[in-house]
């Protein structure tokens, strides 16, 4: 066991510590900083929230067990305390040194960011260094992966892509025991806004693009975009897609060495040339470099995955994996979960999931779409409540111009009142010759879809993607929009509905 005097020391090397009335001998059983959680022999760190502050809970920690706790001010004299200036700061520093520096145990760590395409992105790179042998990793928006095995986590909390500071570096010192050599990891631009990965930094990082997102937590464009460029000041090297405008900008405020990737124009590092769309069937191109030319087969389809293979490609080969491994990688990579996943039923018409819920998303989603189905587009999706609601009706537009049939219903409502969120939306769809209906209960607006489906349509249900739950006024509930489709689907009989949809 830690002795709280080993934590302090690493901890003193990186951040200061004003005052400490604590017993440096107490041996350290665990770190948190949500009271409920407290332990017999925890330090409890206070952090300040939106709605609750954390120093209202230290002497309930103590009386807990706690044998510390970290806050920003002075606290009664009656509580063992460490006061430093930022507890957020100090909470991954203090499980860096709590879990001894797990962090700097892998031999190459990739970090991705950007508004859409992290989560693909990232499971083609961990196939490719799965194919060339190395122990991978993987930390993202639909699993935490050690090697092959899901770490499991508490079903009744929202899934993050970037965990919080306690959850992701006991995935660093899971990692590092099962001999994790390659790390990839999603991450967030709140938890660089929030300083969560502490003392953590990367060899590798790639930039997928920008486009508007999370403007409730940045406020705006500028202020997201800056969050973003924090990763590539403490990364070695960065990969960035040279065809999207915030690139530029990104780059002139990066200390990192830079690589871009693209497919418009010869100026890239590593170019896309000659690409060929084959519809559902996926994509190929050509992969140049200053050294190299090789051809790239990938059977998922769109533009978009042209980008994300050709940036996983390209921090692979800056790495120094084989292009044969390259190729064959990836011509083997199956569809990544909830992204433009086909479900399987036993009907005549198509239906996909994806994770789709940005304006830019869904377009690209709608675009690949239409590349390859045979009768008409119907778009199912809602918007997420509490978050950004001028992508609202920006989202609304884009269903009605590039579907043949629009359904708006819920989609993690959280506090808001379903019904608020739909009417926003509706608000981008007016005037519009497509014709839509709205329908607020989820369930009952996939049915509706494929009650009214044709023979050879293609419904789309945009932006839960790989979730498994729903989030309302209530709570968290379970929730397989998958599951939905395979039940319904199994109850069809040869009688068809009427088409009105």
């Amino acid at each position: 066991m830690i002795k709280l005097s080993e934590i302090l020391k690493k901890y003193k090397n990186n951040a200061e510590v004003s005052f400490c009335n604590a017993d440096c001998e107490c041996g350290i059983t665990g770190i948190t900083s949500n009271s409920k959680n407290i332990q017999p022999g925890n330090i409890f760190v206070c952090l300040k929230g939106a709605k609750r502050d954390g120093h209202d809970y230290a002497s309930e920690a103590i009386e807990a067990g706690a044998c510390a706790v970290v806050a920003e001010h002075k606290l009664d004299d009656s509580i063992p305390q460490i006061v430093t200036d930022n507890t957020r700061k100090a909470l991954p520093l203090l499980l860096s040194a709590f879990y001894g520096e797990p962090e700097k145990s892998f031999k190459h760590m990739i970090g991705l960011t950007g508004t859409n395409g992290k989560t693909s992105t990232s499971y083609m790179l961990k196939k490719i260094f799965d194919e060339a042998g190395y122990k991978t990793g993987l930390i993202g928006t639909t699993k935490y992966l050690i090697g092959n095995e899901e770490y499991k986590c508490d079903e009744t909390k929202a899934f993050l892509t970037t965990p919080d500071p306690e959850l992701l570096f006991t995935l660093f010192d899971e990692m590092r025991k099962a001999g994790t050599e390659i790390l990839i990891m999603e991450v967030s631009s709140h938890s660089l806004q929030l300083d969560k990965l502490g003392p953590v930094t990367f060899d590798s990082a790639i930039f997928t693009n920008l486009t508007r997102d999370h403007l409730d937590f940045h406020k705006n464009f500028t202020a997201y975009r800056e969050a973003k460029t924090k990763l590539f000041n403490i990364s070695a090297k960065g990969f960035f897609n040279k065809d999207d405008p915030a690139s530029a900008e990104m780059m002139r405020n990066s200390s990192c060495s830079k690589f871009t990737y693209g497919i418009d124009g010869n100026e890239a590092d590593f170019i896309a040339k000659n690409v060929t769309y084959k519809g559902s069937e996926g994509i190929k191109y050509e992969f140049l470099s200053e050294n190299l030319i090789f051809r790239i087969t990938l059977p998922i389809p769109g533009r978009f995955s042209v980008y994300n293979s050709l940036a996983a490609a390209s921090c692979a080969i800056e790495f120094g994996i084989d292009p044969a491994v390259v190729v064959k990688a990836l011509e083997n990579m199956e569809h990544v979960q909830g992204r433009i996943e086909k479900v399987p039923t036993d009907t005549d018409f198509s239906v996909f999931i994806d994770f789709a819920h940005t304006p830019d998303a869904l377009e690209n989603v709608l675009k690949t779409v239409k590349g390859f189905a045979e009768g008409r587009v119907i778009t199912l999706f809602g918007c997420g409540g509490d978050r950004d609601k001028t992508k609202r009706p920006i989202m609304a537009k884009i269903a009605s111009e590039l579907s043949d049939y629009v359904i708006i219903t819920s989609d993690n409502s959280r506090t808001e009142e379903k019904e608020a969120i739909i009417a926003d939306i509706l608000e981008g769809i007016k005037g519009s010759k497509t014709p839509y209906i709205s329908i607020t209960d989820r369930t009952e607006a996939i049915k509706y879809a494929m009650d009214n489906a044709l023979p050879k349509d293609t419904i789309i249900l945009a932006g839960k993607g790989h979730e498994e739950y729903e989030i309302d006024k209530t709570g968290k509930h379970p929730y397989s929009e998958k599951n939905i489709v395979m039940e319904y689907s199994a109850k069809f009989t040869k009688e068809k509905g009427t088409g009105n949809a």
